[in-house]
């Protein structure tokens, strides 16, 4: 009964904003700025027809895949770093806090300066947003894993990589998933601020000349298709995330 009632108030409140933009675009008689909803899919389907949005969110989500990837690993293993060793996480902690306040936009004229306007500079922006996100989260469960259990491994004799693969590792599991979960929606910024400077092929980049050629309709289809996209993997990790944590539970 909850999902029919999710699945209909969603479904009414898409409809309710879809009405809404038809009136205000009627209403402003400018479809440059304001494209109606049919404009809207008129120009989506004349992308659809060229291949020209699926090639480019495929290269999105490529980029935003490997810059993903590349974020989390490192962000899981900094986050234990910095949660277990007391010494590091006082002595880095200054330096991760600045680090935190630097908004993925501000990276990207340094990043092309150093690396060009090739596939690198846009996995490391992502790369860069990832990190910070899961680190965060990653510390937490870090420096909250039981002392009972790590008094417990030394007890009976586990080594230090014994303990951190029995005991850290799966109190770790929960908070990481949180942060990756967190990550996805960051990734998809960071690659709108690496596409909108920086890119000659992607979402970001028909966002950008849609805008230059005033083609609000293409500029439209690409922020919907872009936040689409976004919406779909966060589902998908959710999904995933829910398994992985009723699958632990099972066998522990």
């Amino acid at each position: 009964m909850s999902g029919f009632r999710m699945t209909t108030l969603s479904t009414l409140s898409l409809c309710s904003f879809v009405i809404m933009w038809a009136i205000a675009a009627g209403s402003i008689g400018r479809p440059d700025l304001v494209p109606s909803p049919l404009q809207v899919v008129e120009a989506l389907k004349g992308m659809l027809s060229s291949g020209e949005i699926v090639k480019a969110t495929i290269t999105s989500l490529g980029r935003v895949v490997v810059g993903y990837l590349l974020g989390g690993v490192a962000g899981v293993v900094t986050g234990i770093i910095l949660g277990r060793i007391t010494i590091i996480r006082e002595s880095f902690s200054i330096i991760f806090d600045v680090a935190k306040g630097i908004p993925p936009i501000a990276l990207v004229p340094v990043v092309i300066m150093w690396f060009g306007i090739g596939e690198m500079s846009k996995w490391l922006v992502i790369a860069y947003v990832v990190w910070v996100v899961v680190t965060i989260s990653t510390l937490v469960g870090a420096k909250e894993v039981p002392l009972i259990r790590l008094r417990t491994a030394e007890i009976i004799g586990l080594g230090p990589l014994e303990r951190l693969y029995r005991v850290v590792l799966p109190s770790v599991v929960p908070y990481a998933l949180i942060g990756l979960r967190n990550a996805v929606g960051f990734a998809f910024v960071a690659l709108v601020s690496a596409e909108l400077i920086g890119a000659n092929s992607g979402l970001g980049q028909i966002i950008m000349d849609s805008r230059f050629a005033l083609q609000t309709d293409r500029m439209v289809v690409g922020i919907f298709v872009l936040g689409g996209v976004g919406a779909i993997c966060q589902i998908l990790f959710e999904l995933m995330e829910r398994l992985i944590l009723a699958r632990r539970f099972q066998t522990g």
